[in-house]
């Protein structure tokens, strides 16, 4: 699946939503039935908002509202995603989607469909292997002599495989850098035992135990009197 196909390929049409000239008594039983915590406002075809249970039934003395629609609620304005939009282009404005769905929209602005939060973070964690099967390794290295083709090249030298990488200041004035590796390997310990001997400033490695592994921790402690010999 390529990135900005995404939210495409996410994409549920079939989530109910009302036109903001919808009468509050009717959507809240359609929510109450259906067991929706949100669904999306439009006004001629272009979501506007977001409405839920928790506004339905904040309401006082519901009974006097069954002529109030949903534009009468005074709903706040709610963002959208764009259709074939790159993922990493949204992701930096995730946090502003506080509800499980987030509205789409076509190009031309018409609302398309939503998508799942959770998918989309789902996604994220795939392509940056954040889940299961993989080890983060992180390294101190100085801002103005960094070259990341050496680094991967030692990594890659010693049976490791990068899966990806991200970098970040090691203080907030931004002296220095830590790069942020997610690899496979067989042998982290052995990883990084090397990785200190080229003179790497190792900042944090995931535990080298995951489990209690009589045979790995024999092999562990071999090697560290063979360097101390």
């Amino acid at each position: 699946m390529l990135l900005n196909e995404c939210v495409e390929s996410s994409l549920d049409t079939t989530w109910p939503f009302f036109a903001d000239d919808a009468l509050v008594v009717e959507v809240l039983a359609f929510m109450q039935k259906g067991g929706f915590e949100c669904v999306p406002v439009l006004h001629e075809g272009v979501v506007t908002s977001m409405v839920t249970m928790t506004d339905l039934l904040s309401l006082e003395q519901l009974q006097k509202t069954r002529k109030l629609c949903l534009k009468d609620l005074m709903l706040e304005n709610v963002g959208s995603i764009g259709l074939h939009e790159h993922l990493f282009d949204i992701f930096s404005r995730m946090r502003t989607f506080s509800l499980p769905i987030i509205a789409v929209k076509e190009r031309e602005g018409m609302y398309a469909g939503v998508v799942e939060k959770a998918l989309l973070l789902e996604r994220i964690t795939t392509i940056f292997h954040l889940g299961e099967g993989a080890v983060t390794l992180e390294l101190d290295v100085p801002s103005f002599d960094l070259k990341l083709s050496e680094v991967i090249a030692a990594l890659e030298k010693n049976d490791a495989t990068v899966l990806s990488f991200g970098m970040y200041p090691a203080t907030p004035e931004g002296e220095g850098i830590v790069v942020t590796f997610r690899l496979q390997t067989y042998d982290l310990f052995r990883l990084v035992k090397n990785l200190e001997q080229y003179g790497y400033s190792i900042r944090y490695t995931s535990p080298f135990f995951q489990e209690k592994d009589d045979e790995m921790r024999e092999k562990a402690l071999e090697f560290i009197r063979f360097m101390d010999m």
